[in-house]
């Protein structure tokens, strides 16, 4: 399954793995956010807005950093079916083809009713023009996606272009990826993306995963954001995963290597 999945990455930017979670693993993900976004999301710093729109975030419900929420949302980021497809795609072309790779964001979002539609982006921040994966996401479908509840949209084989989208422009080839719940969308970063406008108020949480080579930056500093009672749960292969040996050095008379041989981090962090 790997193998075919890759390929079809490889090919048309994307694929879809369905009966990835059951029914009451999405309940019971879907019980974690509601609580969790109800419990943080008065805190956020605000963001400031942009021409394409990508950082107004009030149209949708969104909890981030699910790492330091929950050590049960860890059963996702290095789910069985799905960490293999990601591993072998952002590690080809490494040295030996065993270059680490590292978490890079990890939140979870649920549109608004009546939300417009996104501006078509890349995750990558450059386009793909047919190398190496630098960015990969999996988007788990904890509800039924639709194109009448938003969901994602795509511009298929959009990954080999040396371009970016036009903002506001529809592409012939444009479609809308329709899942069943319990789904899991994994698309290269540099494809063309973006949510679709959503029609009508049902739910529509997605947890979104993405991952990186090692030496790209996370979206934030995973080093000091792990509240002790959650980093005393993770094993080794989950602290690799966030990056925790890959910390740039504080200056030469700390380290002078880019990778650590010891996972770095301040255990002071509390959530609010």
């Amino acid at each position: 399954m790997t193998t075919d999945a890759i390929n079809k990455i490889k090919k048309q930017g994307y694929v879809i793995l369905e009966n990835v979670l059951t029914e009451q693993e999405c309940e019971m993900y879907k019980s974690m956010l509601s609580r969790d976004y109800e419990k943080y999301s008065s805190k956020y710093a605000k963001s400031n807005p942009t021409e394409h729109g990508l950082n107004d975030k009030g149209q949708e419900k969104i909890v981030y950093n699910l790492h330091n929420k929950d050590i049960k949302y860890f059963d996702l980021c290095d789910h069985p079916k799905i960490i293999p497809i990601i591993k072998e795609s952002l590690q080809e072309g490494s040295y030996q083809n065993s270059q680490p790779f590292n978490l890079l964001g990890f939140d979870a979002r649920n549109p608004s009713s009546n939300t417009k539609p996104q501006q078509l982006h890349v995750d990558s921040n450059i386009p793909g023009q047919g190398g190496y994966p630098l960015i990969m996401v999996a988007l788990f479908m904890l509800d039924e996606f639709t194109e009448e509840n938003g969901t994602t949209r795509i511009v298929p084989e959009s990954h080999l272009r040396s371009d970016y989208s036009e903002n506001g422009k529809k592409y012939d080839t444009e479609i809308s990826v329709e899942g069943k719940k319990g789904s899991v969308l994994i698309f290269n970063g540099s494809l063309w993306h973006g949510g679709g406008k959503k029609r009508n108020d049902s739910s529509r949480w997605a947890i979104i995963p993405s991952y990186g080579r090692w030496f790209i930056k996370p979206a934030f500093n995973f080093a000091e954001n792990i509240p002790p009672q959650i980093f005393d749960q993770l094993t080794d292969d989950r602290k690799d995963l966030l990056g925790l040996n890959t910390c740039p050095p504080k200056d030469e008379f700390t380290r002078i290597t880019r990778r650590s041989t010891k996972f770095e981090w301040k255990n002071n962090y509390q959530l609010p």
